[in-house]
């Protein structure tokens, strides 16, 4: 994953003791209440249901990156952490192949390639006119998403979709305009020139990461949302038994979606989770398929659904959305419960912007309110219904200082991507809360410690 912030810092004083925070779940807020911290939401536990008259219960999470390298070999691979928390709050050990890296591709160490995985292709070649007339970027391969299983018991088991876009889309796109100046590949004449941090900076906050958002607000935007579709399109028809091997390895994102909505019957539930520049992407693919007024597959998966947002960028990169014409509100059917947002955000995230005050920041604008937080009961429902989706907001804090000398100073990577390194934060996830509180009850996640891992 990519990095932002000093690292020569870290680096230089690495002899200094850290003192290292607890979590602190300061508020869990509900935009559909005027009273703060008594926001609700059932949690991954709850949402694993039976279909098909199945013994056992399941989930299908979702899993998308943000911005960055995510497929960096040299990387701790995507979803990692996340799996081991949540096995470990079971009290389980991981088994199998489940530290593959990359999608498709055996990492070292491993004795065989994984064979649950399939591509995403555009069907037909896209091209994209650059800004040298006459130079033009083609892109076929979109997607490669692999298929993660966690049998917590005989009667509850959840399954992990990992969805990568990264490599494809910097092979043949990014990497024609900022691959000259990057530090990986084999020519690294004007890297070279740089000192060792700032190289690495260079890399890790803009060459594969600011340039990923940036393409993202551009035509190419399009291209991802859609690349994204079909693999929930894809994961939908492999939920339903129509596995990856039997839509021959490489499907179309149009192919798989029609097929979904041809085949697509009684699944287990879907949920998902999305990091960074992930987030954005998930809200407007959901909300495309919320406005478009047709019933699709989409539709189906998303209906009851909780969506885990972490380090979320809504605010921020919806400055890319202004348009001179008004956006169509969200139709949600009367019979499909409304989808949930749920978002995370470490307060000392440089990047994060909490959700429910930004859109309470944006309503106040239509209503002319001096005071965003008296809206009432009304307007707030006018939200949820408007934009399709209940809202949660989970403020945390759990970034470390990076040495104990300036405590007043946080590790931003961190508090940016390291949601799902947090024991506690695992168990929010898997447990839901109520009326403000972690639900503790009737969820079955010990209250174990997670093994110390790196996530990207």
């Amino acid at each position: 994953m990519w990095r932002f912030v000093l690292i020569f810092i870290a680096v230089l004083l690495s002899a200094c003791a850290s003192t290292k925070n607890d979590l602190a779940i300061l508020q869990i807020n509900s935009l559909a209440s005027e009273n703060e911290n008594d926001g609700h939401f059932k949690g991954l536990e709850a949402l694993a249901n039976n279909a098909n008259a199945e013994q056992t219960k399941r989930i299908n999470i979702f899993y998308l990156h943000g911005i960055g390298r995510t497929e960096d070999p040299k990387e701790p691979p995507l979803g990692r952490t996340f799996i081991r928390g949540v096995a470990n709050a079971y009290g389980l050990e991981i088994e199998g192949n489940t530290l593959a890296s990359r999608c498709g591709i055996k990492s070292d160490g491993e004795t065989e390639t994984r064979s649950e995985f399939i591509e995403i292709t555009a069907g037909e070649t896209v091209t994209y006119y650059t800004v040298v007339p006459g130079v033009q970027l083609s892109l076929d391969r979109l997607v490669c998403m692999d298929r993660q299983v966690l049998r917590v018991r005989p009667d509850l088991e959840y399954i992990v979709y990992r969805i990568f876009w990264d490599e494809f889309f910097w092979n043949s796109i990014q990497m024609a305009h900022v691959g000259q100046d990057d530090g990986e590949g084999e020519v690294t004449l004007l890297a070279d020139l740089r000192r060792k941090y700032n190289r690495r900076l260079k890399d890790q906050m803009v060459n594969f990461g600011f340039s990923d958002a940036i393409m993202y607000l551009g035509p190419a935007g399009q291209q991802i949302r859609d690349a994204i579709r079909g693999a929930m399109c894809s994961a939908a028809l492999d939920a339903e038994g129509y596995s990856f091997a039997k839509q021959g390895n490489s499907i179309s994102a149009q192919r798989a979606c029609s097929q979904a909505s041809d085949q697509f019957g009684q699944a287990n539930q879907f949920a998902f989770i999305s990091e960074s520049l992930g987030s954005k992407i998930t809200f407007d693919l959901m909300r495309e398929a919320l406005t478009d007024g047709r019933k699709t597959i989409i539709d189906k998966m998303i209906a009851g659904s909780e969506i885990y947002m972490m380090a979320n960028q809504l605010a921020l990169l919806s400055l890319g959305d202004l348009s001179a014409d008004p956006v169509k509100p969200a139709y949600n059917a009367p019979d499909a419960p409304r989808p949930r947002i749920v978002a995370l955000s470490e307060v000392n995230d440089f990047l994060t912007y909490e959700i429910n005050p930004f859109f309470e920041n944006l309503w106040a604008q239509r209503i002319n309110a001096a005071d965003n937080s008296k809206l009432d009961a009304a307007s707030r429902a006018t939200i949820s219904q408007t934009l399709g989706f209940d809202f949660v907001d989970i403020r945390v804090e759990f970034a470390d200082p990076i040495v104990s000398v300036f405590k007043d100073f946080v590790d931003p990577i961190q508090a940016h991507a390291k949601h799902v390194a947090e024991p506690g934060i695992i168990q929010l996830m898997l447990c839901g809360a109520m009326a403000g509180k972690q639900s503790m009850g009737a969820c079955l996640a010990a209250d174990d410690e997670t093994p110390e891992d790196e996530e990207t």
